[in-house]
């Protein structure tokens, strides 16, 4: 009976400093022949304090608001700054005025050129959709790029090519882009050349330059396809019937060449100040 009593006097303390404080005990009765001894210790009931109660309700509410405010915090910061398109909360990185970048709109072009020369009326024509006379300016552009003896003789010899400035290669190659949706331009044939293994015959094939079963070279300008439904990289067009070395100059031009790829060591240092710390 001592120990059911014993049991049946449950104390609750809460410490503050070094001192505790008690809580008043419950009377403490004899079990009844009805009851046993478990269910006599249950139904005795433990009085807390209620300044412990409130501390504990109010560090509870506080770590619950720190926790929602730190996360809605880092799931809105990028890991590598401003530049990066990932953050925590995968949200995709947002253009001007918060709008995802699309592809390039052919106004967005900007007509940079090195030697001052004009690049609206091609702008223009790609815009119209005369693609036709696009690759007439392009041609008639090439040969002034080129130089005083091309213009002369009316067409470029291949040595030639390497006196046209990077600048102004990409320049015709981004409106050619922009305005077929990736699907014509010099840089374009530079890939399909690459995929073909640089196999004259079968790039030709490929885009379409070539006809019957003896892939003859179709007959300039009337054979040719001027829509966008020609083939990828059928657009714009170089003269191939004296030799390939003209076409081949021109693919081989350092404006097309891709830059080497950062690694991930390099992209790492160049982000370290923006890079988020824990």
């Amino acid at each position: 009976m001592q120990a059911l009593h014993r049991h049946g006097s449950l104390v609750g303390s809460c410490s503050t400093s070094s001192s505790q404080q008690s809580v008043s005990r419950p009377p403490v009765r004899s079990l009844l022949p009805s009851e046993s001894a478990g269910s006599f210790i249950a139904s005795q009931r433990i009085h807390a304090s209620p300044s412990c109660s409130t501390s504990t309700n109010k560090l509870a509410s506080s770590r619950s608001s720190t926790s929602r405010v730190c996360a809605g915090k880092l799931d809105d910061m990028p890991l590598f700054g401003s530049s990066s398109s990932s953050s925590l909360s995968g949200k995709p990185a947002s253009g001007k005025g918060g709008k995802p970048e699309g592809k390039p709109n052919l106004e967005d072009i900007p007509l940079e050129s090195e030697v001052n020369m004009d690049y609206t009326a091609l702008r223009d024509f790609l815009k119209a959709g005369d693609w036709r006379k696009a690759e007439d300016e392009t041609r008639a552009l090439l040969i002034r790029l080129a130089g005083e003896d091309a213009m002369k003789r009316g067409w470029v010899y291949f040595t030639e090519v390497k006196t046209i400035s990077v600048t102004d290669f990409q320049t015709m190659d981004k409106l050619w882009r922009a305005a077929s949706n990736n699907k014509f331009g010099y840089s374009v044939q530079k890939e399909i050349f690459s995929q073909c293994q640089k196999r004259w015959a079968k790039f030709f094939k490929q885009i379409d330059w070539v006809q019957g079963e003896n892939n003859n070279y179709r007959k300039w300008p009337m054979e040719f396809n001027y829509s966008l439904d020609a083939p990828r990289g059928h657009l714009p067009l170089t003269n191939a019937l004296r030799g390939t070395q003209l076409f081949q100059a021109i693919l081989e031009h350092p404006a097309w060449n891709k830059p080497a790829k950062k690694s991930i060591d390099d992209i790492a240092k160049e982000a370290g100040k923006d890079t988020l710390k824990f």
